[in-house]
């Protein structure tokens, strides 16, 4: 008996229930593309509630017996909230792989469009999808269903259609097969149908991307506030507690300045990266070469520099022999170095240590995204390739022959893979063959898309004049939707700056003043400055992943901005000392 048989058998009852009490839950199961049985998953749910609450009422006891009571509540809530989470959890599921399916379905639909056009059936094109696997994924898993409910379980292709609409999450690939099916019950004009639909789908695009731009400087402007108030004010209300502790009987404890600066702001910074991530069109594919960057030698080198270059230097006494090691002793005056030749103070020293770290770490990995960045602008090579594909084939060329012809021309970074691609044709390879080659070494899944639609095009169709025009109206839809995305969002980036730079300037300026005067807590101070200034350094390199992300759709276009925000600021710890002189010298009294 396997696992699901032995819950379905022994929970079955508690399930039922369960489905009684959401009946929205079949429902999400299907569209969620959750290979379970409605009451099997319901069962399942019933076991996980009663194990979890087994095990919670266990943990609540031992606690109780040694005495620690402060986490009983939330061990209280842990079985409450299991249970909500596995009730929506196909609904989360479902609207994951809509998201998915949203983002690529405007291109499946030009694709079907050209399809139908070069002569096959709707049902024939669909079912194509399938050796699209690598392009249209989401899409492709559509169209094995399609393929199941037809050739296995002998649906009829328009009961299978709608079948399908009503098990998708997405509106978009609901409002089309319903679409669809009506059209044929009604005798219209199939392929006219796709064409305009797919018209519409860029359309909305279009218009989706500038009401995307507004929703996030909506969203950049609160976070802006939010980051400036607590910030700078939290922080000047700390340096004044400490600077007068004899004086303010009130204020805020390094506790909770550590809480705000070191988790709360950060944290804020982390979700407004994730909300953005949600409101942005996302296309169905993630290059993630500059994460595994990131993790793979950022993060490793940032904690080796931390722990030589601050922990071991600051935990060791000075006339430790390991403190006075090759290694620790020059990794310190490498990252302390600007601190020393500025003759800054010495609490600023860990501020600009920090710094230094951050922008060593991260310089590697945003050298290497950039150099990922460019293979973006193949789609643009592309775009152009298919134009003038379009022109040349009215003068009666082949398809392959028009290739061959325009591997001479240069298309940016496309011509390297062109001219490849001619050469191939040259020697009697297929193109089909030829494109599969390709999509190991062009890894944007735009380019992939116009590749694949291009090669099927000619295949079926022949690469007529009439198809190869409507390919060249959707590359150019293509480059026009990334154009509007960039357009719009680009703008985005001066509020994320403007919060990075301001906070920088007020807090370093106040820290640097107030540590110019002479109080009697003036090792206080100075301890505390020494502990609230690197949050500063860590707040604003995670605004400039916060610039990136909003401006460019993606983290790893931050790391620039991340390391520009970074050197910043430690341009005005450098500039500390002339601070101290200007508003040393305002503080003076007039004779």
């Amino acid at each position: 008996m396997s696992f699901w048989d032995w819950v379905y058998r022994y929970f079955e009852g508690l399930g039922k229930y369960i489905l009684r009490m959401y009946p929205n839950l079949s429902n999400d199961i299907r569209k969620s593309g959750m290979h379970l049985y409605p009451e099997v998953y319901a069962s399942f749910m019933a076991f996980m509630s009663i194990l979890i609450s087994g095990v919670t009422i266990v943990l609540i006891i031992l606690f109780a017996v040694v005495k620690i009571y402060i986490v009983l509540p939330f061990l209280v809530l842990v079985p409450f909230l299991t249970y909500i989470l596995l009730a929506y959890l196909p609904a989360l599921i479902g609207s994951s792989r809509a998201g998915g399916i949203e983002g690529e379905f405007p291109y499946t639909t030009a694709y079907l469009s050209m399809m139908v056009m070069s002569g096959l059936s709707p049902y024939v094109a669909f079912e194509r999808i399938t050796h699209a696997s690598k392009v249209f994924t989401k899409s492709a898993e559509l169209s094995q269903r399609f393929i199941l409910l037809v050739r296995v379980l002998g649906r009829d292709p328009l009961t299978a259609f709608s079948m399908l609409a009503h098990r998708t999450p997405s509106p978009t690939a609901r409002d089309l097969l319903m679409g669809y099916v009506t059209t044929v019950r009604a005798g219209g004009d199939v392929a006219d149908y796709l064409n305009k639909k797919a018209r519409l789908l860029f359309s909305e695009l279009l218009v989706k991307m500038k009401i995307i731009a507004d929703r996030l400087a909506g969203l950049l402007e609160a976070y802006l506030a939010l980051v400036l108030l607590s910030m700078i004010s939290l922080t000047v209300m700390y340096f004044v507690t400490v600077s007068f502790i004899s004086a303010v009987p009130f204020g805020l404890s390094p506790i909770g300045l550590f809480l705000v600066l070191y988790v709360l702001i950060p944290m804020i910074s982390g979700m407004i990266i994730y909300l953005a991530d949600i409101t942005q069109y996302k296309e169905p594919w993630v290059d993630y070469r500059p994460y595994i960057l990131f993790g793979g030698l950022t993060l490793p080198l940032a904690f080796f520099l931390v722990f030589f270059g601050m922990i071991i230097p600051n935990i060791l006494p000075p006339g430790h022999p390991f403190r006075s090691n090759v290694l620790v002793k020059g990794i310190y005056d490498f990252l302390v170095y600007p601190a020393v030749a500025f003759n800054l103070q010495p609490y600023i020293y860990p501020s600009v240590a920090l710094s230094m770290i951050l922008i060593t770490a991260t310089l590697p990995t945003t050298i290497y995204a950039e150099i990922v960045g460019r293979e973006y602008k193949v789609v643009t090579g592309i775009t152009r390739f298919l134009r003038d594909l379009v022109e040349i084939r009215k003068t009666g060329l082949s398809p392959e022959r028009s290739i061959i012809e325009l591997s001479r021309r240069n298309y940016g970074v496309f011509t390297k893979y062109l001219k490849k691609m001619a050469l191939q044709l040259s020697l009697g390879i297929s193109l089909s063959r030829i494109i599969q080659e390709l999509f190991k070494k062009i890894i944007v899944w735009r380019a992939k898309v116009l590749l694949f639609v291009l090669t099927d095009t000619i295949e079926v169709g022949g690469g007529s004049v009439e198809i190869m025009e409507h390919l060249a109206w959707f590359a150019e839809s293509v480059d026009a939707i990334e154009d509007e995305k960039k357009k719009n969002l680009r703008t985005l980036l001066i509020v994320p700056y403007m919060g990075g730079i301001l906070t920088a300037a007020t807090v370093i300026m106040l820290a640097a003043f107030m540590g110019s005067l002479q109080f009697g807590a003036g090792g206080a101070y100075f301890q505390a400055a020494a502990t609230a200034l690197p949050a500063i350094v860590i707040n604003t390199y995670l605004m400039g992943l916060v610039a990136g992300k909003v401006s460019s759709g993606s983290i790893a276009a931050g790391f620039k901005h991340a390391i520009f925000l970074t050197i910043v600021t430690l341009l005005f710890f450098l500039a500390s000392p002339l601070f101290n002189t200007m508003l040393g010298g305002l503080t003076q009294p007039v004779t």
